[in-house]
């Protein structure tokens, strides 16, 4: 069931854009320690506010923790959880939550559509014939 959302969380015409939230963390290890403590704490009150997001926490032994978001149109993004407190996984995933992914667009056109007087520029290219450089010295402004 999608729930419409109101206010400054990320929404797009009423529909929320964060669809599945993955933790991935270690049981064990010291760089897990505050996602752990999220979830012990914190879990229920995210996941209650916020119905619309499927959560998964899913061990991993041996590996620095990270969450994956999924979007609905915009694809994936990912941010490392490693040695965070559990209010900075928390404030981690709420950015998360009130964000969505950018893709970067690709130029439709070339940056340049008609050819350069000079000629296209090469590497290495040498000038023909030798020239002279002239200086003029510039004077106060006054003449004479």
């Amino acid at each position: 069931r999608t729930q419409l959302c109101v206010g400054a969380e990320m929404c797009s015409r009423g529909v929320w854009q964060l669809r599945t939230l993955l933790l991935k963390y270690c049981d064990y290890g010291g760089s897990s320690q505050g996602v752990r403590d999220w979830i012990s704490t914190q879990l229920a009150p995210f996941a209650k506010a916020n119905p619309q997001i499927e959560i998964i926490a899913s061990r991993q032994p041996g590996r620095h923790p990270h969450v994956k978001a999924r979007y609905l149109a915009d694809g994936d993004k990912a941010l490392s959880l490693k040695g965070l407190s559990w209010q900075q996984v928390s404030m981690r995933l709420q950015f998360l939550r009130d964000s969505r992914p950018v893709r970067l667009r690709k130029w439709d056109k070339p940056f340049r559509s008609t050819p350069s007087i000079q000629g296209e520029w090469q590497l290495g290219q040498q000038l023909a014939a030798e020239h002279r450089v002239i200086r003029v010295s510039g004077g106060g402004g006054g003449g004479s």
